[in-house]
Order: structure tokens, then sequence, then C-alpha cells
């Protein structure tokens, strides 16, 4: 993800180029950021998870994406944009049989995004989006924003879930067999933001219990899901053919979501809200 580092330190006789990466609300000194903050109409925080995603990918995968999605967003619509830092753990339950899975109670991570929000309202940002990766926080967020409403100044904060972006993306560049818990559209991703960290001996396509994937399709249409286990899916835990994964089809699928977002939150920077 770009950095902009020191760029937010003009000086009158630099005769340098203007910054061009996004504004990290994490690298400014607080003058800086009331320097910022009639500029600033929106503060992305990406929203991840600490959980287990297979032998191929880390655990940080859902974070990653968050960020790299959110990094994308702020260079493109810099200075109107900012990204505060990520909250990496989430509401991962269903991922606790596997080791290196951090998980929150709902409450929990409603409460720190309440406090975020609260802290940054504050501060002047009134206008947040949740730009979050990981299934399992969806309804949690939903809570938070609305509990949000009621804070001073009455921040407005939308939560948008940018994995389902993502799957949306691969189904088309990579067929929908894809797509799943560490499955082609997410190490797709993460190839692109930290191949570095992505095992690809180990990129495959699980084999996975078929009745209740299918059970599990089903109840999703509804909105609903299984209270079991991730690995009771497939003996690794995840459940999408990863062996056409690559760096190329990650920059593809980050390309279609950030323009997504992007018309998203233009239209919302538009709207009068009350």
């Amino acid at each position: 993800m770009p950095e902009n580092g020191s760029d937010q330190r003009p000086n009158a006789n630099d005769q340098s180029p203007p910054p061009t990466g996004p504004v990290l609300l994490a690298d400014l000194t607080t003058d800086e950021t009331a320097a910022i903050r009639d500029r600033v109409e929106l503060v992305l925080i990406p929203v991840g998870s600490h959980e287990q995603h297979g032998p191929a990918l880390p655990v940080a995968t859902d974070t990653i994406s968050a960020q790299v999605i959110c990094g994308l967003l702020g260079t493109l619509m810099r200075p109107r944009v900012a990204i505060a830092p990520a909250i990496p753990w989430g509401v991962s339950r269903s991922h606790l049989d596997r080791p290196g899975t951090i998980s929150l109670q709902p409450e929990t991570l409603i409460a720190i995004i309440r406090d975020t929000v609260a802290s940054l309202s504050r501060h002047g940002f009134h206008r947040i989006m949740l730009v979050n990766g990981h299934g399992g926080n969806v309804a949690a967020l939903r809570q938070a924003a609305e509990q949000c409403r009621d804070l001073p100044g009455a921040p407005l904060v939308v939560p948008v879930f940018a994995y389902r972006l993502i799957a949306q993306a691969a189904r088309d560049i990579l067929g929908p067999e894809s797509i799943g818990h560490g499955g082609g559209d997410e190490a797709s991703v993460i190839l692109t933001a930290r191949p570095d960290l992505v095992h690809r001996e180990h990129l495959q396509y699980p084999e996975v219990n078929q009745p209740l994937m299918l059970m599990s399709q089903l109840l999703s249409v509804v909105d609903a899901t299984l209270p079991i286990q991730q690995s009771d899916y497939s003996s690794t835990g995840t459940t999408g053919d990863a062996r056409s994964a690559s760096a190329d089809a990650g920059q593809q699928i980050l390309g279609q979501v950030t323009t997504q977002l992007r018309a998203i939150i233009e239209q919302m920077l538009e709207t009068p809200f009350p």
C-alpha cells in the first residue's frame, strides 16, 4: 500500500512534486492532523480479522485486504479521504479450533468501533466508512454503526462488506469455484499486496464436505449461517479453489472493487445527511 511518510510536511521552499499517496492518520503529528481536518471529508477504517486461512495464506488475510483497498481509495481520493489505523481483530469464533486465530466477542468489536468513532468525531471527522474484510464482522459492524448515531456530533458511520465485492469480481475473473475462505479470490489479493506471505505450494483445491457446503449456501440466501467450525467444511479450513490465484487476477479484482467503492464514496460525499 502506498505510504505518505514525510509528505505531510510541505515547505514553501520545497520544489518536490506534491504528495500522491494516501493520508494516513497514524503518520501525522497532532498539529498536522488539526491542519487537515477541514479538507478531509471521510475517514476510512479498515476492519479485518486474525484467523486461520489454511496452509497458504496468512492469518491477517482479511486485514491486509481491507488495508490495501483503503490505500488505493485514499490515493485516488486524496485529500478528501484519509485512512485510520486498521482494526486487526474481528469476530472469528468459527475459526478458533485452528492455531493463530484471535477472536473478539461481538460486543467487544462494537465497543472498539464506538470508541474509535467517538474519538475521531471529537476532533472533527464526522463521516466514517468501515471497510470490512471479514464476514464474521458484518452483524457487529451494523450494530456499531447504528449506535454511533447516538454519540456527540451524531457521526455518520457506514459499514461496507468489501469481501463481497472481492468475491463478485473474482467470480468473473477466476470463475465461481475460486470463491471461498482461503480460495483463489483471497489468494489473488494477497499475491498482489503481500506475495512474500503466500505459500504458493499450498494453493490447492480442498476436499470439502459437500452436504454442509450445500446447506450453508441455502442458508446464505436468507442471510443465515451454520454455527459450526470452519474446519468442519474441510480438513484444511478452506473452501475455495486457490489453484488459479495470481497477482494479475488480484490487480484486476482490486481495480473493480476500488472503482465500485469510489463511486459509492463520491455519492456519499455529495449526499446531504440529517
